[in-house]
């Protein structure tokens, strides 16, 4: 469209000189026509001869002034327009035309008065008996065709342009957009609804091979869940079997040791099936007030012994969720404070499409170089390997799971003050 403007700005302008141009040789040829009939009569009828060539645009009249009087322009459009005087009064013997260009402001009276520029031309005429008569001419601009006729025109075929470039564009793109929305989806979610196949054979073809991806990719996380929780489930069973041997021998050393080690495998198991819940879980989503599921949480670990503050910023929010597993996550935050400083810090607060939970402790936080490792399946800080002391190393692990399968984040950093700052985001729409 620029280019198109400047095409359009370009012919504009070559448009009105050309015209100008071309409406200065017809006079000058209608004023030569004039002199050659004018010139052929003697003096007292050349003044008749003259009056009656007269138009609303021409008008001769007796030289009262002369060229050096006359505020004459000099400049290129003057000097072409003197050119194409001379050129047509040459084949006339004996007289002399000299040429006067003056701007001027005119009606034009084509656009209901409104008023244009023009040229005032002056032609000094002498006769061969020494007579003077100078024609006045006025030559109006013509219009322009931006601000007369087409300037509405261009807008019109501009707007229209720009709205066919965006319908184009957004059909051509809105495949896009719903593949790479298609795909964070599945990141917080693989059984999230397959991609709706329809539409060009290229976007049917590339959402197919999405859903199937999407397909192979849930069977093979669900696979290993499942094989997970089974091995586990065996798991139990057997050191449930062994803890029933260990407490029928009769040496006192030997049964308190097995039992230590039936007791820590049994925790171990426990945390695993727990990791595999934060995946699999049959309880129905529902819309729960989370303020009030945290206050509940707060207050249970209250009444236990457990030294727990909180305070909020904002008011009751709702969201979709699964009322335990969210609690569930959110207490194995809550449990690693009490466990290694002896109490915890809730803050809710909402920023922007985010609820916000900050549970912040006093402790002497994480390393910087760990603080991403520590939400990784069985990674512990403690390494003496104790459940007792450090767990098996799946709480975080268990919580990011919870939190992103919701569509939330998780992140640590440790605070300037002290202590281990844990914020949990969860979007306002979660579902």
């Amino acid at each position: 469209m620029l280019f198109q403007a400047a095409t359009l700005w370009l012919y504009e302008q070559n448009r009105e000189r050309n015209i100008l141009l071309t409406e200065a040789t017809d006079m000058a040829d209608r004023i030569v026509g004039i002199v050659n009939l004018a010139n052929s009569f003697p003096q007292p009828d050349r003044e008749e001869i003259l009056a009656a060539a007269e138009t609303q645009f021409l008008a001769t009249f007796p030289s009262v002034v002369s060229i050096d009087q006359a505020a004459c322009q000099e400049n290129e459009f003057s000097q072409l327009m003197s050119e194409r005087i001379n050129l047509s009064f040459r084949d006339i013997p004996g007289l002399d035309a000299q040429l006067c260009v003056r701007s001027l402001e005119l009606p034009q009276f084509a656009l209901k008065e409104l008023h244009t520029r023009g040229f005032d031309v002056l032609i000094f005429v002498n006769f061969p008996d020494s007579e003077e008569i100078i024609f006045h001419a006025v030559l109006p601009e013509g219009g322009s065709l931006l601000t007369d006729r087409m300037l509405p025109y261009f807008l019109l075929v501009a707007l229209l342009a720009l709205l066919l470039a965006w319908f184009l564009i957004n059909k051509a793109t809105a495949p896009l957009e719903r593949l790479a929305k298609a795909a964070d989806t599945i990141g917080v979610n693989l059984d999230s609804p397959p991609m709706d196949e329809k539409g060009p054979p290229e976007v049917a073809r590339a959402a197919h091979a999405f859903n199937r991806m999407q397909n192979r990719l849930s069977r093979l996380v669900h696979g290993q869940t499942e094989m997970l929780a089974a091995i586990s489930h065996d798991l139990r069973s057997a050191a449930t079997r062994l803890q029933l041997r260990a407490e029928m021998l009769s040496n006192d050393q030997e049964r308190n040791g097995l039992m230590r080690v039936v007791s820590d495998m049994k925790q171990m198991i426990e945390s695993v099936l727990a990791y595999v819940r934060g995946y699999e879980s049959n309880e129905p989503v529902r819309m729960i007030n989370i303020t009030a599921l945290i206050e509940s949480l707060c207050d249970d670990l209250r009444d236990e012994g457990f030294q727990i503050s909180d305070e909020s910023c904002c008011g009751p929010v709702s969201m979709l969720c699964r009322a335990s597993v969210l609690r569930r996550g959110l207490q194995n935050v809550i449990d690693n404070s009490i466990k290694y400083t002896g109490s915890a810090h809730l803050e809710l607060k909402c920023e922007d499409e985010y609820f916000v939970v900050s549970i912040t402790d006093s402790g002497p936080g994480i390393p910087e170089d760990q603080i991403q490792a520590v939400v990784q399946p069985f990674y512990r800080l403690e390494q003496s390997r104790n459940p007792g002391t450090g767990g098996v190393g799946l709480g975080l692990s268990i919580t990011q799971n919870i939190i992103t399968s919701m569509g939330g984040m998780l992140t640590l950093s440790n605070r300037k003050t002290g202590g281990l700052q844990v914020d949990i985001r969860l979007p306002l729409q979660s579902g």
